[in-house]
């Protein structure tokens, strides 16, 4: 399912993405993140606060995957960021392949022109809000976007392009689409956590963890409506 005019990219397109593990270097084939569970893959750093905040229902309870993908490391700021405002898995794309076929087949830039339409500017603000700053060192322009991939050859549920800086998916279709490639989205207590979660975001109670410790938990937090 995708929600733009970009096609949906073909799953063969992404299993032979090569990856870097950060903290060893070692490579691997993206075909591996989602070969034993579905996965979310996120390309998007402002958007990474909001999706770690639901770590509980997107990974512990419908048991998906959630990773996420940096284009570069600079003065290893993705150590920080990881440690501040994702804590969980995240690797190396050297090759900015994930970047490019979320972009339908060419790396997408949000050049210094787009900072000039009020919609980036309330994308801005609504970062601030979750302490999350912007990264505008090297490629720090490139658009990225989020990937919900079904387990095995499965292929890819749900995709979304930035098409602007600080452009997010909204979220209530991401959390849809992380329901529909769950195996346990039938289990009682996960199905009420899920429509319980759902019904908020809804409503605009979209919840950001600002200090994350553990993978849960937060020693800030702003709620308040999100789009």
């Amino acid at each position: 399912m995708s929600t733009q005019e970009t096609p949906t990219t073909p799953i063969k397109d992404l299993e032979d993405i090569t990856l870097t593990d950060l903290k060893d270097n070692s490579t691997f084939k993206a075909s591996t993140l989602w070969q034993d569970s579905p996965a979310l893959v996120l390309l998007c750093r402002e958007e990474a606060i909001k999706v770690a905040s639901y770590r509980d229902l997107i990974s512990d309870k419908l048991g998906v995957k959630m990773v996420a993908i940096v284009h570069e490391n600079l003065d290893n700021e993705i150590e920080e960021f990881n440690k501040g405002y994702w804590n969980g898995l995240l690797y190396f794309d050297k090759e900015k392949s994930f970047f490019s076929h979320i972009g339908g087949g060419q790396i997408q830039y949000g050049g210094i022109m787009s900072f000039l339409k009020p919609s980036v500017w309330f994308n801005i603000r609504q970062s601030m809000k979750t302490g999350v700053t912007g990264n505008f060192k090297g490629d720090g322009y490139v658009l990225g976007g989020l990937y919900i991939i079904r387990q095995g050859s499965g292929g890819v549920e749900y995709q979304y392009r930035e098409k602007v800086w600080g452009d997010h998916a909204p979220f209530d279709q991401v959390l849809t689409a992380v329901k529909n490639v769950s195996a346990k989205k039938d289990e009682p207590d996960v199905k009420a956590a899920f429509q319980e979660t759902l019904d908020k975001v809804k409503k605009g109670e979209i919840v950001f963890d600002s200090v994350l410790k553990d993978n849960s938990g937060a020693s800030c937090t702003v709620k308040g409506p999100c789009a």
